[in-house]
Formats: C-alpha cells, sequence, structure tokens
C-alpha cells in the first residue's frame, strides 16, 4: 500500500505534506474537544446563516486554502461567458501526471472543496477546485435549489476542464470529484444523457460522487466514465436506495461503477470539521423523495412535463409543489471523512495508475 501523508490521517486539515499551519480559527475549534461552534445546537436548528456541515458557513472560511486563486471563462448560450473562480493546487512532491476538478456543491468550503483540494495535492495530483454559485449571485443553494442550474454547474466543470486541457493536461487523465450537489454533477458528467453528443470530446476518465443527490436518473444510462460513490450511512438528504438504484442501472448499462457506505455516518459528514456534533437545519430543501427521468440530450420527464436545461428552475419549482419536503439532519464524522479520503486515493490511484 502506498505510504499515505500524515495530514490525510489527521482527516487532512494540513495544507500539505510540508505541515503548513491550520488556518488558527480553524485549528482552534477543531482541536478544542469536538464541541458544537458557538450558535450551533445539537439537534437544534441553527440561528446563523448556513452554520452546518453541508457548505459555507458564517463560522468558517470560505475560500478554500492552500493553492491558487485563478478565474475562467465559461459560455452559455445566450448569456455570454461567466468568470468562474476556482483554487488550484499543484502536485506535492512527484506529480502523477493527473488532475481532479472539484465542483462546489451548495457552495464551496474550505473545510470541504479545500481539504478535497489539499488531501489529492499532496498525494500528486494537481487539483482545480471551482465554485459556480458567487458568479451568479448566489451564497448557497442549499434553500433555493433553482437559484442556480446544475446543468449550468456541468458546463462550468466542462470549462474547467478546458482549461486544464489548454495548459497541456492529458484529456485522458482528469477527473471530476464533488460532494452533495457537486457529487450530483459528477454522476452527470458521468453519463453521456446530459451531454448529448458534444459531450464526446469533453468526457471525464473518471467521477467522483460523495453523497450525492440521484434525483436526475438517466432513462437509458449511456456511461462513459469509470465512477465512486461514497454514501452516508443515515443520509437524511439524499436517497441511498434511488442511488443504489442508478448504480445497478449504470453497471447495467457497461458502466465501471464501485460504491460504499460509510456506518455511522450522517448527510455532510464530510464537512466543516467544526461541527461533529448533530445539526438539523429546517430551512434546508430536501428532494429525497422526488425522482426525475431523464432522456438522451438531457430532457427531463416529471410527473408528465418535460423541461429542457434552460427550463431547470421550471422542474425544481414542480418537485416543490409535489415530492419537495424542508429539513436536514447532519454532522461530520472526522474519522470516517479520512477513510472516504484514503478511498477516494486509492480509487484515483488505481485507474491512474503509470
Amino acid at each position: 500500500m502506498m505510504k499515505r501523508p500524515m495530514c490525510l490521517l489527521l482527516g487532512c486539515h494540513a495544507v500539505s505534506r510540508l505541515a503548513k499551519p491550520l488556518v488558527p480559527a480553524l485549528a482552534a475549534l477543531l482541536f478544542a474537544g469536538g464541541g458544537a461552534a458557538q450558535g450551533v445546537n445539537s439537534l437544534g436548528a441553527s440561528p446563523l446563516s448556513y452554520a452546518s456541515p453541508w457548505g459555507p458557513s458564517a463560522v468558517t472560511v470560505t475560500l478554500p486554502q492552500g493553492g491558487t486563486s485563478i478565474t475562467f471563462k465559461s459560455s452559455f448560450e445566450g448569456v455570454g461567458e461567466l468568470a468562474i473562480p476556482g483554487v488550484l493546487y499543484k502536485p506535492a512532491g512527484s506529480s502523477k501526471g493527473a488532475v481532479v476538478i472539484v465542483s462546489g456543491g451548495g457552495g464551496w468550503s474550505d473545510g470541504r472543496e479545500g481539504h478535497y483540494g489539499r488531501s489529492f495535492s499532496s498525494a500528486g495530483y494537481a487539483v482545480l477546485v471551482i465554485e459556480s454559485n458567487g458568479p451568479r449571485g448566489v451564497t448557497n443553494t442549499l434553500i433555493d435549489g433553482a437559484a442556480v442550474s446544475i446543468f449550468d454547474q456541468l458546463q462550468d466543470a466542462y470549462a474547467a476542464r478546458k482549461v486544464l486541457v489548454d495548459a497541456g493536461y492529458r484529456s485522458d487523465r482528469i477527473a471530476i470529484m464533488g460532494a452533495g450537489r457537486g457529487g450530483a454533477v459528477a454522476l452527470m458528467a458521468a453519463d453521456r444523457t446530459f451531454g448529448g453528443q458534444a459531450q464526446g470530446d469533453r468526457r471525464f476518465a473518471l467521477a467522483m460522487a460523495v453523497t450525492p443527490s440521484c434525483v436526475l436518473r438517466p432513462r437509458a444510462p449511456q456511461p462513459i466514465a469509470g465512477v465512486f460513490v461514497g454514501f452516508a450511512e443515515k443520509d437524511s438528504l439524499n436517497s441511498i436506495p434511488g442511488c443504489q438504484i442508478l448504480a445497478r442501472e449504470f453497471a447495467a448499462a457497461g458502466g465501471k461503477i464501485a460504491t460504499k457506505v460509510y456506518p455511522g455516518t450522517a448527510s455532510g459528514f464530510d464537512g466543516e470539521p467544526i461541527f461533529v456534533r448533530m445539526v438539523h437545519d429546517p430551512r434546508i430543501e430536501n428532494f429525497i423523495n422526488c425522482s426525475v427521468a431523464v432522456d438522451a440530450g438531457g430532457r427531463a420527464t416529471f410527473e408528465g412535463k418535460t423541461f429542457t436545461h434552460s427550463e431547470f428552475a421550471a422542474l425544481v419549482g414542480q418537485m416543490k409543489k409535489s415530492c419537495m419536503t424542508h429539513g436536514a439532519f447532519g454532522y461530520t464524522n472526522l474519522t470516517q471523512k479520512a477513510n472516504l479520503t484514503l478511498d477516494l486515493i486509492d480509487f484515483l490511484d488505481s485507474n491512474f495508475a503509470p
């Protein structure tokens, strides 16, 4: 087994194997005894804006740390171009000649997306963390799923891929990864259904999804990437049965997919390290009971109505009227977050072997 950098075994809060210091505020909270952050009640609603393990929080660092901030252009028909922010991490030590794009889910944070950037970098991979909400004037999509189209997030991932290929990275050694909504983006990128025929020249080699939403399910899967999916055992926000159906159908269509359930975990278990007690957020839009069939080209069908890519907000609006509920429970499990991180690196290593 490859020797792991010590930061990974400790939950990967260090910036790299050079043992750069933690962001002081995060370090003090993380090692102060594992209590809940001020303003967050165990098994109670958080009075602070977005104070939860799922995404950006009023009491944590939002911008991923340890890399170099960049921007790149993402084009949209009828809209023009948007400047998308990213944080680029170079491999620490010997490079493995591959790169991982990390798609921010409900909004990026240092404790989750930054963690993955530093972790994969310390294992020898280049990493580009991207964020789709800010350029569209949105802070967080957890309480308004229609605020940013998930198809726009997928387009941002393709634009990031192009930037990397233009910079000299091999097109057949690029992976995409995300947690929560970002995990759903990764699953979409692994199936030609969501990108049409034009997706052939911009495919990813691998897709890694952590606690993804599996609301959008291809009617006839068309696998184009190897996939790893990590589930939380007691996920109250994303449907494990729904994702398992998606995984079986993906495999039946010839796709290569591995799944793993992490015991003792809830939604957001790979999130902010200060949220180690159970938190309930009643504001979160919960689509766990929703299922949308998607045909080739990305046309979605729900309750007898069809929706194109550009009608994503209308699709979400329709789900809000029928299957959507509110609220979710979650907390960060540092032990399983470290185990998950090692599993993701092993998946990369086994598929990107020289």
